[in-house]
């Protein structure tokens, strides 16, 4: 009876091996008829290795073989989607790093998650730099004879923060960056059109609960604001439903979900027709030119994903439209789009690229505002071709530099002295940043010669230092 026993437990054992066995097979042998072919993450999927190349074995074929598999086993996308549902009903938490699951359904994007706690990332001098470099581009736009308009689209739960999870409910300080940034703005004058305010004033909730984009309904009322802020006339789209769907898939919804997503409820407010594409066939695409025969002036709008709602009513209420997602600003293209209205939209969470990643322009001219007093600094200057500019760039001392000081170039070439203005940017040196760095960007053909005697200056009327001087070149930089 002990041996019965014995055999029929040892039978067991061996068919729950073989069981477990075979469920961890499926995915495998699955791949020969249902290989996972695409996913709705935001990654390439691996391709098969070579067993050999110019060197000879491809000694990472195993590994590669592996990262290949890891994309392509069988029913992938239906068992990440069973292990999210799973996560984020038990656990409270997200399969996916970059997605924050919270209450009552909503999602939200990981990297907001130090704008929300106020956890500042950004010294007084880097939102100095965002706001000036900011003054530098409306400077430019408004000596064209153009309108220059900035916004920030807030984070998700910079304003429906009530639904992230009780673990992240504190801040660390009283404001926010975008909140701190804002006196900054006003200091240099720059023309903002303020969308936190413009929610809050609103009793519905105008984001997605599992996208991190406003509705149709938000882009209407943006649109309007931001048409008011440019002088022209708001059609007051958000006063006009045209209809709802429950067809929405949001973002961060097929992050998560990339199988069996629920869509959301979508009252739809962007019309249909009265544009057409020039240039460019969806709203993602990076660079897109339209045309209306209803509209008038031409418009010239920097923008990221918060845009693609934005675009349907912007392109009807333009003669021309040109919409563009590439960083650096190329502030050229005022010129080609011939515009009249620049519009310049940027989210919460990349308001530092403002600060870091110059736009590619002309420096302005300045005057000397004083002669100035040469001080012994720690002041970097490095030059280099950038397409048809010579790029100036470096870092200031910050022991002679208040938050809001400018940084002057003084640039000797073969026929004359001129003075410019540089872009106040974050620059990384030996891997770290420095909030005091520099660009100038000076055109080729504005320039005698390719030698340089350059001083770096900072200050105002009165009290101006030499913080740098010295000769550049192609011949010795």
């Amino acid at each position: 009876m002990g041996k019965n026993r014995f055999c029929s437990g040892k039978l067991l054992s061996i068919l729950y091996c073989a069981l477990v066995l075979g469920i961890c097979l499926i995915p495998f042998a699955g791949m020969l008829f249902w290989p996972t072919m695409r996913t709705t993450e935001n990654t390439e999927l691996a391709k098969w290795p070579a067993l050999t190349g110019e060197d000879g074995v491809n000694m990472d074929f195993l590994q590669e073989a592996g990262e290949y598999f890891t994309d392509h086993f069988a029913f992938r996308q239906e068992l990440v989607a069973a292990d999210a549902r799973i996560r984020s009903a038990v656990f409270g938490t997200s399969p996916v790093d970059s997605v924050i699951v919270g209450k009552n359904g909503w999602l939200y994007y990981e990297a907001t998650l130090d704008d929300f706690q106020h956890n500042h990332s950004l010294s007084d001098r880097m939102l100095f730099n965002i706001a000036h470099n900011l003054a530098l581009m409306q400077e430019y736009a408004r000596s064209l004879g153009q309108t220059f308009v900035f916004t920030i689209a807030p984070n998700k739960n910079s304003l429906y923060g009530e639904n992230m999870p009780a673990r992240y409910q504190y801040r660390i300080a009283e404001e926010s960056d975008a909140e701190r940034l804002v006196p900054w703005l006003e200091q240099e004058g720059v023309s903002y059109v303020d969308l936190y305010a413009l929610f809050e004033g609103q009793k519905e909730t105008l984001y997605y609960a599992r996208d991190s984009h406003w509705n149709q309904k938000g882009a209407a009322l943006v649109t309007d604001a931001l048409l008011q802020a440019c002088g022209r006339k708001a059609p007051g789209y958000a006063a006009s439903p045209l209809g709802q769907t429950r067809e929405y898939l949001g973002d961060l919804n097929l992050m998560v979900y990339p199988v069996g997503a629920q869509p959301e409820e979508e009252t739809l407010y962007a019309p249909e027709g009265g544009w057409t594409y020039l240039q460019g066939d969806d709203v993602e695409d990076d660079y897109i030119q339209t045309a209306s025969e209803t509209g008038n002036q031409n418009l010239l709008m920097y923008r990221d994903s918060f845009g693609n709602s934005l675009l349907p009513f912007f392109a009807r209420e333009f003669k021309q439209a040109t919409f563009s997602k590439f960083v650096p600003y190329r502030m050229e293209d005022l010129i080609t789009a011939e515009s009249d209205v620049v519009i310049l939209e940027k989210v919460e969470r990349h308001l530092p690229t403002l600060g870091s990643v110059p736009p590619l322009m002309s420096a302005p001219q300045r005057k000397l505002p004083g002669s100035g007093e040469k001080t012994e600094s720690d002041t970097t200057l490095h030059l280099q071709k950038e397409g048809s500019y010579w790029r100036f760039s470096g870092v200031a001392d910050p022991r002679y530099m208040r938050e809001d000081s400018p940084i002057l170039l003084e640039i000797t070439d073969g026929a004359q002295t001129r003075v410019f203005e540089a872009f106040c940017v974050q620059l990384t040196e030996k891997g770290e940043k420095n909030d005091y760095g520099f660009t100038l960007y000076l055109p080729m053909d504005q320039a005698a010669g390719t030698e340089f005697a350059v001083r770096v200056l900072t200050g105002s009327e009165g009290d101006v230092r030499i913080l740098y001087e010295g000769k550049t070149g192609e011949s010795g930089r």
